[in-house]
């Protein structure tokens, strides 16, 4: 069995590999486990640490290598789960002729059947080596995602279903040299979408500087007649009582470290007697005004200054 030049990774749960128009492929990688993840990393062009339901992509990739864990699921095994997912319409990540590399025992077979032969065409299995096939009795399904029509469907079906149940000695060894090569068709387009569920800082603040909404809003608030303007240092230094008015009116932030100074606006009402040319009393004054003051915050207390 070959495959031209090109050696996939086989790394981790999920590798995705994106093949561009110059045949150059850069590599995706997806694993939960912390550790294997940053091995991954070390290897891979692009590795996200999340489940692989979680991860938001495009359907731009020429192949999916796929090893997932082998145990059984609620309604299915979960190895047939990953791959419905990862195909499914809604949430697929291959273009159409991509490779499928999927590693599985070759009991699962039975379940994986029907999927692999309504999704898949050209159809092609191989058992790990002798010296590496007892220990879970692997085997590697190459296939391409295109969907097949009703004949050959069913005639793979039954194939898979058939070497399911029998022994290893059905099926050939992956250094077994049988002439059978595998193309890789390239994608039109870069993959411009591969983020992890959970929105990271890093890529928040990634999208921040690139977005033109940014940009924009920049241009808006920050005219480029004053976006290079420096402040100058005052005529004078300022007094105290200036640093209370600034203060007061909100236009200078107010931690000071120990203590936090914030400005109040009280409104005052003054009431004073009202006399005739006898000084006698004859009624009242009320004169309302704003007066801006200054209140401190301490652990001792809160205290305003007028």
């Amino acid at each position: 069995m070959k495959m031209g030049n090109f050696q996939p990774i086989l790394l981790g749960i999920l590798s995705l590999i994106f093949t561009s128009p110059d045949c150059t492929p850069i590599t995706y990688g997806v694993e939960l486990e912390k550790e294997r993840a940053a091995e991954a990393a070390n290897i891979l062009d692009h590795v996200l640490q999340d489940g692989y339901e979680n991860v938001r992509t495009e359907d731009k990739f020429s192949v999916l290598y796929l090893n997932p864990p082998y145990d059984d699921g609620f309604a299915e095994r979960v190895e047939t789960s990953f791959l419905r997912r990862l195909t499914n319409q809604s949430t697929n990540v291959l273009l159409k002729g991509a490779l499928l590399i999927f590693c599985i025992p070759q009991y699962v077979l039975e379940d994986a059947a029907l999927l692999l032969a309504t999704r898949f065409s050209n159809i092609k299995v191989y058992r790990f080596t002798d010296e590496n096939y007892p220990v879970f009795k692997q085997v590697v399904v190459f296939a391409q995602f295109h969907r097949p029509d009703p004949d050959e469907r069913k005639k793979t079906a039954k194939y898979l279903r058939d070497i399911a149940q029998l022994g290893p000695e059905v099926l050939p060894s992956l250094d077994t040299e049988d002439g059978i090569t595998f193309s890789i068709n390239p994608s039109p387009e870069p993959v411009q979408l591969f983020r992890a569920g959970k929105l990271r800082i890093e890529e928040l603040t990634k999208d921040i500087e690139t977005s033109p909404l940014f940009q924009t809003v920049q241009e808006w608030f920050l005219p480029s007649s004053s976006r290079n303007a420096e402040l100058k240092n005052p005529v004078l230094p300022l007094k105290p009582t200036h640093y209370a008015i600034a203060i007061a009116a909100g236009a200078v932030g107010g931690n000071m470290g120990n203590h936090l100074l914030v400005g109040v606006t009280k409104k005052i009402e003054e009431t004073s007697d009202k006399f005739d040319e006898d000084g006698k009393k004859t009624g009242e004054v009320t004169i309302k005004h704003f007066k801006s003051i200054v209140r401190v915050f301490t652990r001792e207390g809160v205290f305003d200054l007028e």
